[in-house]
């Protein structure tokens, strides 16, 4: 039976139409890559995209709120500035996806792979990114408060002026931060108890070097009283993952209010028990 399935606008316009036997949505959308037309400001809210193939479509500012996109192949794809909140994204193939500003509150991405996946300034709160794949991930300014980031990899993620308050990070890979960050540790032992008083307190800004408040690197030159970029051992770069890892923490932040911030905590607590000799009883 031939079907005729049309694409529009959120104002109505059409897109792009596709007559074929038994036609689909996503078939719909795959001959409309196919032909290279623009998609972006598409109205495909609650469209069902199962494990449809849409590598470098250009979705920007498209309507996919409520869209059901399990296990689609968006690697490459450009959904910039798109609204996908309440979507299901589970298992989706997202890497090197450009994501930025996009609505994903309330989405579930759980297992999706997001390697490389550009996420700056989306809104992720409410999100299930459970297992989630988000090695290199660049999530600078992103809004993942009471998102649930238990299980998945932010291995050399980007958290830049990330919120993640009340983000649950439970059983998150986070290995190679805290291997770099004991690194660090290991080369400032006299001013880690500094560092603990700074986070307890909320005065730690991980988006600066010099200041009252500053970042990882910062605040233990404060604690030696020595410029930030004269530290023997300890080296400023803003690409490492644990100087990464703290840029998701700014003053106001403390264990009780910011999920990064309560990690590092432990962190500390755990090097200090490894430096601190255990008394002998006699």
């Amino acid at each position: 039976m031939q079907i005729k399935l049309q694409i529009k606008s959120i104002l109505g316009s059409l897109i792009f139409e596709c007559e074929k036997e038994d036609n689909t949505i996503a078939e719909t959308l795959k001959e409309a890559i196919k032909s290279g037309a623009n998609l972006s400001g598409a109205d495909l809210s609650g469209a069902d995209l199962r494990s449809a193939d849409l590598r470098s479509a250009n979705l920007r500012s498209a309507y996919l709120s409520g869209a059901n996109l399990r296990s689609a192949n968006l690697r490459s794809a450009n959904l910039s500035g798109a609204n996908l909140s309440g979507a299901d994204l589970s298992g989706a193939d997202l890497r090197s996806a450009d994501l930025r500003s996009a609505n994903l509150s309330g989405a579930d991405l759980s297992g999706a792979d997001l390697r490389s996946a550009n996420l700056s300034g989306a809104n992720l709160s409410g999100a299930n990114l459970s297992g989630a794949d988000l090695r290199s991930a660049y999530l600078r300014s992103a809004n993942l408060r009471s998102a649930n980031l238990s299980g998945a990899d932010l291995s050399g993620a980007d958290l830049r002026s990330a919120n993640l308050r009340s983000a649950n990070l439970r059983s998150a890979n986070l290995m190679p931060i805290k291997s770099d960050f004991f690194e660090i540790l290991i080369h400032a032992i006299p001013e880690v108890s500094g560092l603990k008083k700074k986070l307890i307190e909320g005065k730690i800004n991980g988006s600066v070097y010099e200041g009252e408040c500053c970042c990882l690197v910062g605040t233990l030159a404060n604690e030696r009283m020595c410029r930030y970029n004269t530290m023997n051992g300890i080296v400023p770069d803003g690409g490492r993952p644990a100087e990464r890892f703290f840029a998701g923490i700014m003053p106001g932040d403390t264990p009780d209010n910011n999920g990064p911030a309560k990690i590092v905590l432990q962190w500390i607590e755990e090097f200090e028990s490894l430096v601190t000799p255990i008394p002998v009883s006699k």
